[in-house]
């Protein structure tokens, strides 16, 4: 069962390094969008779809890309994108490191955003909101367990250290 658990924590971590890398390369194609001036052509694009398009879909994306191509929110995307990443970084690392700590950060942070996923697939739903909603919770009941289980190991390791009897 332990090297189940090693197994399972392994692939949450190569998760949030692949997800991090991926939120971070995000940000800076955002941010260099930003930077050297992509988003007042991609509104004028949006503009000229809005202008010659014909069929419901074509004017929602062009509504779609004009409103997230402002350079308020390219700027605040690539901010949170970076945050993100560095954010997936950490969680990394602390469940790399065996910190006790590491897996009820994950638990806490993974928790914090559920309400929204749940909200936001019973306003759109998709089955890619779905998985991504269930891949979380079970990434958040795994490291609760795993991390009760191995706080509960280490409480008795120190106690049998320290002479004392177990606590039953």
């Amino acid at each position: 069962m332990v090297m189940a658990d090693h197994a399972a924590l392994r692939i949450i971590i190569t998760y949030k390094i692949l997800k991090g890398f991926l939120t971070v390369a995000a940000g800076v194609v955002i941010g260099g969008a930003l930077v050297f001036g992509f988003g007042p052509g991609l509104q004028a694009h949006a503009a000229r779809v809005q202008l010659h398009a014909t069929g419901a879909w074509a004017l929602y994306l062009a509504e779609v890309l004009s409103k997230f191509t402002t350079p308020r929110w390219l700027r605040w995307s690539a901010v949170a994108l970076e945050l993100d990443g560095l954010l997936c970084f950490v969680e990394a690392w602390a469940l790399r490191e065996g910190h006790a700590w590491g897996p009820w950060l994950v638990v806490g942070i993974t928790a914090l955003f559920l309400p929204t996923e749940v909200y936001e697939l019973a306003r759109h739903p998709r089955p890619s909101r779905a998985v991504i909603l269930l891949a979380n919770l079970a990434i958040l009941l795994f490291l609760a367990w795993y991390a009760r289980r191995h706080g509960a190991q280490r409480a008795l390791a120190r106690a049998r250290a320290a002479g004392a009897p177990p606590e039953v």
